[in-house]
């Protein structure tokens, strides 16, 4: 009967304990700081491929640490570059083209000036020919007149009669010839706009060869695939000389100096948590040291949300995402890590 009575005595005092120890873990969680359980992240950058082509090396391994601007991987570019090539000739040769039709712009509004000088001169020689008509024919006019009264011998008023004739078609003829050296202007001049437009047409062509080279050159660009940021290869997805597609994803870095956690919140707890408040992260990892951050981002939605909430059981089940930034420039928090976190001079 002892012995029956010192087990239950025994097991009286484990239960004692042990409901001690829980109304001691209650009270201190109650009055622990508002916070979570979350997992370490890092900012993770996927390198890809822009365009179809063979690898032709891979500079890096999983768990290599990277830098910005450092060569990843070049791919097979023998295409590309014989595209710029082709691109580049055909630069030269529009340029070319410009030169030509510049020069033959030049040469058809020298050729406009002459004509429009040649017919200017003949229009003046026209006037300078009526002229000599008008005064031919008033001296031809004052000869009829004495011719009659027999004043003036018939050779001598036939003579001039011959004289206001030529005149009078000479007249005629420079006028025909102004007129054939106007039209001649004309076409010159018409011939001359026609040159500007090639002109202008070659001058484009030469802009469309210019970009045919800029995206030729973008091409070859992309056969070197760099690093935009220090880091580390987190995956390594191809073996040089396998055929990657345009957005397939070669390399993985992560970049542990930019760590990030986010933990869930309940409902209550809610109005302790605002972007920018500070928190302590301490991570199992590292017992004894803990880790300044951030509040970044408070989800503005509830996550496993009952369909109807009705009781005070239900809202205390609501729950939000809250993220935080951790400065992790010494990288002792990795990603996948657990980590405790809590909002500073907060208590539940």
């Amino acid at each position: 009967m002892n012995k029956v009575f010192a087990i239950l005595a025994v097991i009286v005092v484990v239960l004692g304990a042990a409901l001690g120890w829980r109304v001691h873990e209650g009270r201190a969680y109650q009055h622990a700081p508002s916070g979570g359980s979350g997992v370490v992240e890092g900012t993770e950058v996927d390198l890809s491929a822009r365009l179809s082509a063979p690898i032709r090396a891979l500079h890096v391994r999983e768990g290599d640490r990277v830098t910005q601007g450092q060569l990843i991987a070049e791919l097979d570019c023998s295409e590309p570059t014989a595209m710029l090539d082709e691109a580049k000739a055909r630069l030269a040769m529009t340029r070319s083209g410009v030169d030509a039709a510049r020069a033959g712009e030049e040469a058809a509004a020298g050729t406009t000036r002459a004509a429009w000088q040649s017919a200017a001169a003949s229009a003046a020689q026209v006037k300078a020919m009526e002229a000599e008509r008008v005064n031919a024919e008033k001296e031809s006019q004052r000869l009829s007149v004495l011719h009659g009264e027999g004043a003036v011998s018939d050779s001598t008023f036939d003579s001039t009669q011959t004289t206001a004739a030529t005149v009078q078609h000479q007249e005629a003829a420079l006028a025909a010839t102004t007129k054939a050296a106007g039209a001649r202007a004309d076409a010159a001049y018409r011939a001359q706009k026609a040159a500007a437009a090639q002109t202008n047409s070659a001058e484009q062509a030469v802009e469309a060869a210019e970009a045919a080279v800029r995206r030729a050159e973008i091409l070859v660009g992309d056969c070197r695939v760099t690093s935009p940021t220090d880091g580390v290869v987190l995956h390594r997805n191809y073996e040089p000389g396998e055929l990657v597609l345009p957005g397939a994803k070669l390399v993985t870095i992560v970049n542990l100096r930019d760590a990030r956690a986010t933990f869930y919140l309940p409902n209550a707890e809610l109005a302790v948590a605002a972007p920018g408040r500070a928190v302590t992260v301490r991570a199992d990892a590292w017992p004894g040291q803990t880790f300044s951050g951030a509040i970044t981002h408070v989800a503005p939605e509830a996550e496993f949300t009952p369909r109807n909430v009705q009781t005070r059981e239900d809202r205390d089940r609501l729950v939000y995402a809250v993220e935080v930034a951790i400065p992790n420039n010494d990288e002792k928090l990795r990603p996948g890590m657990p980590v405790d976190v809590a909002i500073e001079g907060t208590a539940r």
